[in-house]
């Protein structure tokens, strides 16, 4: 590395208008106002870049967030549940001799909180010595009976472990805050450091940064390791919350970074004492649980009443050590701030060494002298819940801060167990990226360290929270907080490392899908419905409004009735619009249609159709592929509802169309040369051709059913919302029949488009589902598709064409209407067969997967 002066490092543009806050500990700038050493080679690369080029890069930078759909939220916070997330370009900076020195710190205090869950949880000597009181711990809500027993494998009861960290004025680093449960940001912090990186490429790779995946490689081995039985190739899946909590789009993020299956409570449950994973080709054994929820959400049985969270029987498992889970139950207890004022002491009692990494001092008012001391000095101090409570904390920080001070003496005096004071430490700043300039703000860093077998490996970086408070990171959240990536700059080259394991045994080949969970299945399913009808309503409006804006008069578009009858039937419009007739509502039509198709609370309504879409595919972030995730946001970006379009017309809202029209192509193409042809694909395939089918049907229905109406620019508009009125003019040119119509609508099973095709896919999606191939007879499914398969091919096309021209179109539109009727059991005789696992556990096939020897 270049060595390079504080001199050469201060002629950076970017430095010129920066000021740090008096009084404060400022990461980038020193008391002389040099760049500090482990910034000096930063900042001579970022004044290479000339401002212009530093904004366009961020801009891309922050498109890429947007496109990722990147949300996160405050535990607590239902009044803001999900925010966009905020990543500052600007990395903070720790020079490697430093760090060093934080993450023995680290290591040595993950290694205290171990020991002290295995004490509590067992023989609870630092009790029986009265190094922590009894009152403390047995007032824990969080330490409970049914948590007592488990016997992780190695006696490891933390195996992940996070701590929030931040600077005092002094420069000396604080542990603010221990995080035992399931500690959140690590997939914040690995998209932080992709996207920072790839936009400062040669700023990174110069300042030579250590890299973020062995900590994620220590992670796969620890869960690895962590199987009971150790398997070479342990089935592991990440639990999470579900779509809608905090941290789903990270937990979905992880999992596809890891490689594990992504699951909810309902995708497990137990059997016979073995956690089993519910899957179309029956139920798989579970090794290891990476878990997401809190303890008390895991097991309804011996924890949270609550009948829709967790899995039954998941504690007892974990005491029979049939499943290993990350981190164990109840492994929360010792994240609650009381601890951290016997934390020296326990360090010295377990470990027989001094504290190397301090926390912010605190007193817990449950001991009589350190009430004493909080109520003399309570405007110096900040207080805080002692038990801590993951997820319901936010609330009583509210509190708190609306009482006054004779009403806090009160609370404490009242009940002094339940508070804690701590010590208020004045946060360090570092320079963030605003309005095209430098401004200093206050940061706290989260860093992650997981189990290893000689003790704890710390990542070599972290999650930068940053605000412009200096509050409590807790109450921070609430006036809406920004991060950043951390670097840890090397003196020396640093070596590339990847994810992708360089050695290991032979894996046997495989082109399964049947582990592809239930619920996973049923999303992907809908996914594809979804998809379909979006396309069928887009096409239906574009061709509508191409009429609507057109110069010729209403009357010559005899069309126009059938576009509105399809149009009432998907609910985009209200059915007045035919009753009353075209030419008195025409032109409020041409008005009002832009909002009415915008309308997202209208159900029916594109944007309303738009939103299931998008929220399909949040269900199944981890299945689809980057680029999918990108077209589908994009969609949902691009197509919003009112007031935001408050000033849309129908040429706009045209144009909308077709770039949907576009992207959803774009979506159907990868699909269609990127997905590997599994149990993934079949279902989101099955959902499609199903519901390609109903909307084709539906649009031949209404232009059926009114034979009076029936004419060339009426069959022209069917052809071109079913995307076949080029195929028809390469067949037969201008000349537009019905015969020839209702054959490539319906019958034609080489066209993409037609009723045909779909019945063809359908039956072949079905039968290559799973199967109990001891049953010699059909299912349900396999008997319906292939009766609506046959039906279809038995479709006489000229003597239903020769009878519709003679005024006979009944028993066309009967066909189409017992089809309609018909596919809707196929899709509920899907569901019934592998949707839903709530039948006897009997009726599931157990497999195992193992390598053959």
């Amino acid at each position: 590395m270049t060595v390079l002066t504080s001199a050469d490092a201060r002629r950076s543009s970017f430095l010129d208008d920066y000021v740090p806050l008096p009084g404060v500990y400022d990461e980038l700038l020193d008391a002389q106002g040099e760049p500090r050493p482990g910034w000096r080679t930063f900042c001579r690369q970022l004044g290479e870049l000339a401002t212009g080029e530093f904004g366009r890069r961020w801009d891309q930078a922050q498109n890429l967030l947007h496109e990722n759909g990147i949300a996160f939220g405050a535990y607590g916070d239902s009044e803001n549940p999900l925010r966009p997330w905020v990543v500052d370009p600007l990395p903070l900076l720790i020079a490697a001799d430093q760090w060093q020195r934080v993450a023995a710190g680290l290591a040595q205090r993950a290694r205290l909180l171990d020991r002290l869950l295995a004490d509590l949880y067992g023989p609870q000597t630092l009790i029986t010595r009265r190094v922590l009181p009894a009152d403390l711990i047995y007032r824990h809500p969080g330490f409970l009976r049914v948590y007592h027993g488990q016997r992780p494998v190695g006696n490891r009861f933390l195996s992940c472990y996070a701590a929030d960290l931040a600077r005092g004025s002094d420069g000396h680093w604080w542990v603010l805050a221990d995080r035992s449960e399931a500690p959140s940001g690590l997939g914040f912090a690995l998209e932080n450091r992709i996207v920072v990186s790839r936009m400062l490429p040669d700023v990174f790779h110069r300042c030579q940064v250590e890299r973020l995946a062995p900590h994620f490689i220590a992670l796969q081995q620890m869960l690895a390791e962590s199987a009971p039985q150790h398997r070479d190739n342990p089935r592991i899946v990440l639990l999470s919350q579900g779509p809608g909590t905090p941290n789903y789009f990270e937990d979905a993020y992880l999992a596809r970074y890891l490689g594990y299956t992504l699951v909810e409570a309902g995708d497990l449950a137990v059997r016979n004492g073995q956690v089993m994973l519910k899957t179309l080709g029956g139920l798989l054994p579970v090794d290891v649980i990476f878990r997401r929820p809190n303890s008390e959400h895991c097991d309804p049985l011996e924890l949270s009443a609550d009948a829709f969270s967790g899995i039954v029987g998941l504690l007892q498992s974990a005491r029979e050590r049939t499943v290993a889970l990350a981190n164990v139950l109840g492994a929360g207890l010792v994240e609650s701030p009381v601890f951290m004022a016997y934390l020296p002491a326990c360090c010295q009692e377990l470990l027989r060494e001094d504290l190397l990494l301090p926390n912010v001092p605190t007193w817990w008012c449950g001991d009589p002298a350190s009430k004493h001391y909080v109520l003399d000095h309570l405007d110096e101090l900040t207080i805080r819940r002692a038990y801590r409570n993951r997820g319901q904390d936010l609330p009583f920080h509210r509190q708190l801060q609306a009482w006054s001070k004779d009403e806090l003496v009160a609370a404490i005096q009242k009940a002094p167990h339940a508070f804690v004071a701590q010590q208020h430490i004045e946060r360090s700043t570092a320079p963030v990226w605003s309005d095209g300039g430098l401004k200093p703000q206050r940061i706290a860093l989260r860093s992650y360290a997981v189990a290893a077998p000689d003790g704890f490996e710390v990542m070599q970086g972290g999650l930068v929270r940053v605000s412009q408070s200096s509050r409590p990171l807790d109450m921070s959240i609430l006036s809406g907080e920004g991060s950043k990536d951390a670097w840890i700059v090397s003196p020396q080259p640093v070596s590339q490392i990847s994810l992708l394991p360089t050695q290991s045994q032979t894996v046997e080949l495989r082109r399964s899908g049947a582990e592809l969970p239930s619920r996973v299945a049923d999303n992907l399913y809908w996914l594809g419905r979804h998809i379909e009808r979006s396309e069928a309503a887009a096409r239906l409006l574009r061709t509508t409004i191409l009429r609507l804006t057109s110069e010729t008069e209403f009357e010559l578009l005899p069309e126009l009735p059938m576009l509105l009858r399809a149009l009432v039937e998907q609910g985009q419009i209200e059915p007045g619009y035919v009753v009353q007739g075209i030419r008195v509502l025409l032109p409020d039509l041409r008005r009002s249609l832009p909002g009415t198709v915008l309308d997202e609370h209208q159900v029916g309504s594109l944007r309303f159709t738009v939103s299931q879409l998008f929220r399909a595919a949040t269900l199944v972030r981890d299945r689809i592929s980057t680029d999918s995730w990108r077209i589908i946001s994009r969609i949902d970006q691009q197509f919003r509802p009112w007031p935001r379009y408050a000033g849309v017309d129908l040429t706009d809202l045209l144009t909308m169309l077709d770039q949907m029209i576009i992207d959803l192509a774009a979506f159907s193409g990868i699909v269609m040369e990127s997905m590997t042809r599994t149990h993934t694909w079949r279902f989101l395939d099955l959902g499609r051709r199903l519901e390609r089918a109903l909307q084709v049907i539906c649009l031949a229905r209404s232009a059926l059913e009114h034979a009076n109406e029936l004419s060339g620019p009426v069959l022209e508009a069917l052809l071109e919302m079913a995307d076949s009125l080029m195929t028809y003019r390469g067949r037969y040119l201008a000349n537009l029949q019905l015969g020839p119509v209702i054959d490539l609508l319906l019958t034609d099973d080489t066209n993409p488009r037609s009723l045909a095709y779909q019945l063809v896919l359908l039956a072949d999606h079905v039968e290559r589902l799973p199967r109990n191939q001891t049953q010699p007879l059909l299912a349900l499914d396999q008997r319906l598709a292939i009766g609506l398969l046959h039906d279809i091919r038995m479709i006489d096309v000229p003597m239903l064409a020769d009878l519709h021209a003679r005024g006979q179109s009944a028993p066309l539109v009967e066909l189409l209407t017992v089809l309609e009727e018909r596919l809707p059991k196929l899709s509920d005789a899907i569901n019934h067969q592998y949707l839903i696992h709530a039948g006897p556990a009997q009726q599931l096939t157990e497999i195992r997967l193992e390598p053959s020897t």
